[in-house]
């Protein structure tokens, strides 16, 4: 008998919830065809692509869908969820994301040379 066979692997991803903190992530900038386009408020890091976007209580308003701009001025929209209206925001409102949500600017720059390298 296999015990727990195909509970560590493939299936749909599963709704953890929301994250038990959110960090300040993006500013409204305006409507761009039903989607969001934000400003990053964080210099240093980068949304994952589909990482969901919360307000500041934590509810769902849809998931990161583009991330555009130069690396030291990030911009990023927002797939609006069900239910959600990018035009119901108003420029400067604040956009939130899970901590696990984010990847460091390093990993988008290029890489130093390495003198005498194999």
């Amino acid at each position: 008998m296999i015990v727990g066979r195909g509970s560590a692997r493939g299936g749909p991803p599963r709704d953890a919830g929301p994250p038990e903190h959110v960090l300040e992530m993006g500013s409204f900038l305006h409507a761009v065809e039903d989607e969001m386009l934000c400003s990053s408020l964080m210099p240093d890091k980068v949304p994952y692509f589909n990482a969901p976007i919360y307000l500041q209580n934590k509810s769902v308003i849809g998931k990161v869908d583009e991330i555009l701009g130069p690396i030291n001025e990030v911009y990023f929209s927002v797939k609006m969820g069900e239910g959600m209206v990018a035009n119901s925001f108003k420029k400067g409102d604040k956009v939130y994301i899970a901590g696990d949500k984010l990847l460091p600017i390093e990993r988008f720059l290029p890489k130093p040379k390495v003198v005498g390298g194999m």
